[in-house]
């Protein structure tokens, strides 16, 4: 009988794998709830409506990307795409618009029906933060302040933030006019979906990947341009704030985003490290959605971090901050010690992972077991040990003389290692 396999851009996490994430996850955690952001959860599946109504009808993502499916009533729904859309879905439903300006945060797997490749699968895991209610630029540029922050913290250096503004409203119908006008004198050298863009959303077609409309789009006018003075000046007062911040960015007029319900402020963190995928944090100011999804009109603003990118970039940075211990017993009487050992230490000492397997077999066995599993202690306990209250401590990474030390002793040593 054949064996049963995962689905095509689906993952598997090994232990090692998944325990990077989590400490990943935490950390960001903390530093979200260090700003005053209030952690919320919402379902994975939605509805599909909510996605044409935010994301838009004609990008990518719903176009080509989402898992669809009905249920019983017919009622079309979808494995989220995306998690921006279903936050504020939640902020509506449940009122918190109402309360004044709120800060939530969430964390969890999305999906889109992709090419698997390095940095991009179909399930895929982001942490995002959004502010609600703020239509000042001190949130934008607090959310840039609060990544960066994450990014110094994990050690990244070869990163970089691009920003960009698309105005306001009326500043984008003005540039999208103008840029459809340029690029209808182009339309034999563009892409298939460049030319769809070109006649549901113009400033897409900027985002395009397709070599040749790279080079028809080089020379196209600038959005700067064509900002409204509220949101030029805007602009500037978020730049002049990451110089004084001592964040350092780089504009980028071609940068949209991928989804549609975006204003004024758009920006993204990337690496090299990441090959062609190397965006792993993007967001931006969505001003005009919470109306398109029937509530009422409400600054927003947000960003993302794909989790599983930003694994890829820390795993060589990575150190471990907990020690490892595993109790060797000579005999399988000594149970009972070895568990209550275990239950003293892991209390004493909240960073020590403590490994204990009962008896097994001999104690060189049992030794090179621990070394094999990259155990950094080994406490052995024996008819000695109980007798004395004593405890054999034998550091498994260095080549040092096995220590006897009393309890306090003991946790004293871990604790300084």
């Amino acid at each position: 009988m054949s064996k049963v396999t995962k689905p095509r851009g689906f993952n598997d996490l090994d232990p090692s794998e998944f325990e990077h994430k989590s400490k990943l996850l935490n950390e960001i955690k903390t530093i979200f709830n260090s700003y005053f952001f209030k952690e919320i959860e919402t379902p994975i599946v939605e509805k599909k409506e909510l996605f044409i109504r935010s994301v838009g009808e004609e990008t990518d993502i719903v176009n080509k990307e989402m898992f669809t499916f009905q249920d019983r009533k017919g009622e079309g729904l979808v494995l989220r795409p995306e998690g921006t859309a279903g936050c504020l879905r939640f902020a509506i439903d449940s009122g918190l618009l109402d309360l004044g300006p709120i800060k939530l945060s969430y964390a969890g797997p999305m999906f889109r029906y992709e090419r698997p490749q390095k940095g991009r699968s179909r399930q895929f895991f982001q942490v995002s933060a959004e502010t609600y209610g703020v239509r000042g630029f001190e949130a934008d540029l607090e959310l840039l302040m609060m990544a960066n922050e994450i990014f110094q913290r994990f050690g990244i250096g070869n990163v970089s933030l691009n920003i960009n503004s698309l105005g306001d409203e009326e500043s984008q119908k003005k540039y999208a006019s103008e840029l459809k006008k340029y690029l209808s004198d182009f339309s034999e050298a563009l892409d298939e979906d460049s030319l769809r863009r070109l006649e549901t959303n113009p400033l897409r077609i900027l985002d395009s990947k397709n070599e040749e409309t790279q080079k028809v789009i080089k020379d196209a006018p600038k959005i700067s341009s064509f900002l409204s003075q509220k949101s030029a000046d805007n602009y500037e007062l978020i730049k002049e704030g990451l110089n004084d911040l001592g964040i350092s960015y780089i504009e980028d007029e071609k940068l949209v985003r991928g989804l549609d319900y975006y204003n004024d402020l758009v920006f993204e963190w990337t690496s090299p490290d990441l090959g062609s995928q190397n965006t792993f944090c993007g967001g931006g100011r969505y001003d005009r959605l919470s109306k398109q999804l029937g509530g009422r009109d409400c600054p927003a603003a947000g960003f993302s971090i794909g989790l599983d990118r930003l694994a890829l970039i820390t795993q060589a940075n990575e150190s471990t901050s907990s020690s490892s211990l595993q109790i060797i017993l000579t005999d399988e009487s000594y149970v009972s010690d070895g568990l209550k050992l275990s239950q003293e230490l892991r209390k004493d000492n909240k960073d020590l992972r403590v490994l204990f397997s009962g008896y097994q077999s001999s104690l060189k066995n049992q030794l090179k077991k621990a070394d094999k599993n990259n155990i950094d202690f080994a406490v052995i306990i024996g008819p000695e040990e109980v007798r004395s209250k004593n405890f054999s401590l034998k550091k498994l990474k260095e080549d040092e003389d096995q220590l006897t030390l009393e309890y306090d002793q003991l946790v004293k040593e871990l604790k300084n290692e």
